[in-house]
């Protein structure tokens, strides 16, 4: 497999070169890469269910069963239900863990020897991570859009402005991308599968608990309330709650998208660092 896909690598950049130089073979490694790895998780049931499992039941047991005994949330939020209330911290979470499943395909990738045959092509070492990454960000979209989709059939509703839609995408994207930088520095630093999700893989129940996901942020503990002001995914949530169902906003779009792309680029650039080391001097 890992010759054919090298051979795959040295097509397209002989195609690239025709093209824009280091730009093509940066291009079109990245886009052989990244068409690898979604035809591997198109093809593999238990990728996409694994992912998709827990919102889900999260959205049926949770939002339906406890959505009527949770106090204040209609009081705080008479223009939306608990279900849109709820669905877009479901939404950053699978998200999230798209994120951290991309970072152990690179894991695995990094330990088997098959990053050493990617690097041997001739494409741009950067492509191989760009490759990982971007795939990462396009499962964790589809992945929440199908939340969405549920979350309307469980009568959410939906903000029909098409702006205010495209803005939610890009909050889900910006987000998206921050944890995918900290997957792949995972990944690049990590020795194997047990470190590695020893350092990432107990992300999710602090990022959803420790924020404004299930519950407003005036009716959380002082204690835990300032816990979430540190938690990117509390602004996360509060623009997507906002954009794509119009509820109330309780910390404001002027902070929640700075706070965002801050943690994003810190993100992006650690997990590019990590990889270039890891890469120049390989364990």
């Amino acid at each position: 497999m890992a010759v054919t896909v090298e051979k795959r690598l040295e097509t397209v950049n002989n195609r690239a070169a025709a093209g824009p130089g280091k730009w093509g073979e940066l291009a079109g490694g990245v886009y052989t890469l990244w068409r690898k790895h979604m035809k591997k998780f198109s093809r593999s049931v238990m990728e996409i269910g694994g992912t998709l499992f827990s919102p889900i039941l999260w959205m049926l047991l949770f939002g339906l069963s406890m959505g009527g005994m949770v106090r204040g949330i209609a009081d705080f939020t008479p223009s939306v239900n608990y279900i849109a209330y709820i669905t877009p911290g479901l939404m950053l979470l699978t998200c999230l863990t798209a994120a951290i499943l991309g970072g152990t395909t690179l894991l695995m990738e990094r330990t088997s020897g098959i990053i050493k045959e990617y690097l041997i092509a001739p494409i741009p070492r950067l492509a191989v991570l760009l490759g990982t990454m971007s795939s990462s960000l396009t499962k964790a979209l589809l992945q929440a859009i199908v939340i969405i989709v549920l979350g309307l059939l469980l009568g959410s509703g939906l903000n029909l402005n098409p702006l205010a839609f495209i803005g939610g995408m890009g909050i889900l994207l910006i987000y998206t991308l921050g944890f995918v930088g900290i997957a792949a520095a995972a990944a690049s630093k990590a020795r194997g599968m047990e470190s590695y999700h020893a350092l990432i893989g107990v992300l999710n129940l602090p990022v959803l608990f420790l924020s404004n996901a299930l519950y407003p942020l005036e009716k959380m503990p002082p204690v835990l309330a300032a816990l979430a002001y540190l938690n990117p995914t509390t602004y996360a949530v509060d623009a997507t709650r906002h954009l794509f169902y119009g509820a109330k906003i309780e910390i404001g779009l002027w902070l929640d998208i700075p706070v965002l792309l801050v943690f994003m680029g810190l993100c992006l650039w650690l997990g590019f660092r990590t990889f270039q080391k890891s890469v120049a001097n390989p364990a």
